[in-house]
């Protein structure tokens, strides 16, 4: 019968075991060889002796990573009273390993060698651990929706391009010349004439493909916990997905997530922390209210939505304020100033200033007496141009949180809601900014017809955030033919639809859905930084799989 290290116990003492699996590491010494023998399970000591001619003389042979079965008697180690280990009699050699390219043992190998050989770099412990937390948060889902009710329900691989955001992978039809298929960059349209089935309740495990530029928390190829509900509002789905966050965090990291995830909107997310995905790890926020006080008495000539505000209490680390202005100026902002309150004496305030704007002292004491401030008070106010990049706003926003040494430690998940509907792009081309099958919010077909800038409507959309990563995106489904088909004629695509806008027109029911993604779960569970770590076969940041030499 075979064993596995991590299933020997002291209750196995005397017994015969068999283990397989290959060598971590050998030590010879004169009359004894020590094996760290390691198998899927784990790690456990062999223990060779000299005196067994034959054994020994295999042994010597081998390298580390050669695949080997033993047989042998476990054992107490000696002066220890609970460590154990197995003494070898026979060895059987399954196979040779040659030397490797890559240190099992190191977490620094070179990446691009870790691709390559990813077969080998799976060997090592830190990987094999995040594919097992892999396999088993999936049995965990998969346990939590049959719970639930839904049905899981595979949807095809090979279809039609579908406009969802990113370009698709393209397919050749060996029979149909000069026509592709697409690989799905979600099971959207799927799921949705799922529901127009019948089948209320449906999620999948399933492989998405997206042909975008690569970063660390994105692959052209991902996994997605895809959900959609008929029947429901939004809070029932809110509450489900919270719940299976919750339970997740609590099962694998031991971790407990308020369950009562906070909702923002997508406008207030912009103004209060100048980014979609807010890290609320990081507390420093925009201050609108502030912002507006400055337009009406100061900066009458700028939009006020162009003014942003930060104030920062009770900081010490101010010993290198030069920084922060050596920092300012590197973006070349067009117009700034910071305050730092520093000391207060016979009533009377001391500050710094500095910056490019001419402040006065009368301005900063209104400034002081408006916000009711107290010592040690930071404050910054930017003036954005007109070309500004929303990036600045999110690294401003994280300089100030590790230059004053604010950061906290946890995760904190958020909701975002009521995202744009359209935007424009460079060329003034209308696009959809979550996908063209999201409802609308609050207006009605005949007010659709007649609007002029779509940019002024918002979604019925909805985005799971969880420090800073978009752990989830949704929305509210069009059900009503006549309005999907108005949301095609704005964006032009209507012709490439017209198969969906009938399968509307057969009692469409009223539905929602997620998608999560899974890979930044584990990334986030797993405290890993780069997502290519909790894929078993991931391809680089240039889309290169090292290890096949595809694409070819």
């Amino acid at each position: 019968m075979r064993n596995y290290c991590n299933s020997l116990t002291i209750k196995d003492i005397d017994r015969e075991v068999n283990l397989f699996g290959w060598i971590n590491n050998i030590r010879i010494f004169k009359n004894i060889i020590f094996i760290k023998f390691r198998d899927v399970s784990g790690f456990i000591q062999i223990l060779c002796k000299k005196n067994i001619t034959h054994l020994w003389n295999d042994i010597l042979l081998l390298n580390n990573e050669s695949c080997i079965e033993i047989f042998g008697i476990l054992k107490i180690k000696k002066n220890t009273s609970f460590d154990i280990e197995v003494l070898a009699y026979y060895i059987n050699i399954l196979n040779y390993s040659i030397s490797l390219p890559l240190d099992i043992n190191n977490i620094n190998n070179n990446e691009n060698i870790r691709l390559k050989y990813r077969y080998l770099d799976l060997r090592r412990n830190s990987m094999l651990d995040i594919i097992k937390l892999r396999s088993n948060i999936k049995f965990f889902i998969n346990n939590y929706f049959i719970k639930n009710k839904f049905i899981e329900v595979e949807t095809p691989f090979l279809s039609k391009s579908f406009s969802e955001g990113a370009n698709s992978y393209k397919v050749i039809s060996r029979i149909y010349k000069n026509k592709f298929y697409s690989l799905p960059q979600s099971p959207q349209i799927f799921k949705q004439l799922l529901m127009i089935s019948g089948i209320d309740k449906y999620y999948q495990i399933v492989k998405c493909f997206r042909d975008e530029d690569l970063r660390s928390n994105r692959q052209p190829e991902f996994t997605q916990i895809d959900v959609e509900m008929s029947f429901v509002d939004f809070d029932i789905l809110y509450n489900l997905i919270n719940k299976l966050i919750y339970n997740i965090w609590l099962n694998f990291k031991n971790y407990k997530i308020n369950n009562l995830f906070k909702k923002i909107s997508y406008s207030d997310s912009i103004n209060i922390y100048g980014t979609d995905k807010p890290d609320l790890r990081n507390p420093v926020k925009y201050n609108f209210n502030f912002s507006l006080f400055l337009f009406k008495n100061l900066f009458k000539n700028f939009n006020v939505n162009n003014i942003k505000t930060i104030i920062i209490k009770n900081v010490f680390n101010i010993l290198n304020i030069n920084l922060i202005f050596n920092f300012l100026n590197n973006k070349n902002i067009y117009n700034y100033f910071c305050i730092y309150i520093y000391s207060k004496k016979n009533n009377i305030y001391k500050y710094k200033i500095f910056g490019n704007l001419n402040i006065s002292d009368d301005f900063v004491k209104n400034i002081i007496c408006y916000l009711n401030l107290s010592i040690n008070t930071f404050i910054s106010i930017i003036i954005l141009n007109k070309n500004f990049n929303f990036d600045f706003l999110l690294n401003l926003r994280n300089y100030y949180c590790n230059f004053f040494n604010l950061f906290k430690k946890g995760f904190y998940p958020i909701w975002v809601v009521n995202f744009p509907m359209f935007f424009y792009d460079n060329m003034n081309n209308i696009s959809a900014y979550h996908h063209p099958f999201t409802m609308p919010l609050n207006i009605t077909l005949s007010d659709l017809k007649s609007i002029d800038n779509y940019s002024l409507l918002f979604a019925n959309s909805y985005d799971l955030i969880i420090n800073g990563h978009e752990l989830g995106s949704g929305s509210r489904r069009i059900h009503n033919y006549k309005f999907q088909e108005e949301i095609f004629n704005i964006l032009g695509i209507k012709k490439k639809y017209n198969f969906f806008i009938d399968s509307l027109k057969y009692g469409a029911p009223p539905h929602l859905g997620i998608a999560l993604g899974l890979d930044r779960i584990i990334m986030l569970l797993s405290d890993i930084k780069n997502i290519k770590d909790v894929i078993a076969f991931p391809k680089t940041t240039s889309g290169l799989c090292l290890l096949t030499g595809s694409p070819d």
